[in-house]
């Protein structure tokens, strides 16, 4: 079975790069698409993915805001945050009952792969 994945990410081209990227692995995935918080929050709530990759600084509401808003909605999804701004964006917020992990974008390719297999694992275990 599928497992679905979310990208939400304002820019394009990374949103490109990282589906891209995850296709080539062969993962047994769908990917869908959204380009800002609040979209990714409606998407979410339509198509209940399996995982969420969403960056932190997004227009509107930052990705903290909207993994809080889909965890509330969704609570077995997991969510990634990419960031490029680790320290500055992340700070000493709560985030770890609303996120899985988090990631910076310079590392996407040592950790986000590894991390993606795991969850990706244990979601086709438990279907």
């Amino acid at each position: 079975m599928k497992c679905n994945i979310l990208l939400v990410d304002d820019n394009h081209e990374f949103r490109k790069f990282l589906k891209e990227f995850l296709l080539k692995e062969e993962l047994n995935i769908t990917i869908i698409e959204a380009p800002t918080g609040e979209m990714g929050v409606a998407t979410a709530l339509v198509h209940k993915p399996d995982l969420i990759l969403m960056d932190v600084r997004l227009p509107n509401t930052s990705g903290i805001a909207a993994a809080k808003m889909i965890k509330q909605e969704c609570p077995e999804c997991e969510i990634i945050i990419l960031t490029m701004f680790m320290a500055e964006e992340i700070g000493n917020l709560n985030y770890e009952e609303w996120v899985s992990h988090i990631i910076d974008k310079g590392e996407i390719y040592d950790r986000l792969l590894p991390v993606i297999k795991d969850i990706l694992k244990e979601k086709t275990v438990l279907m």
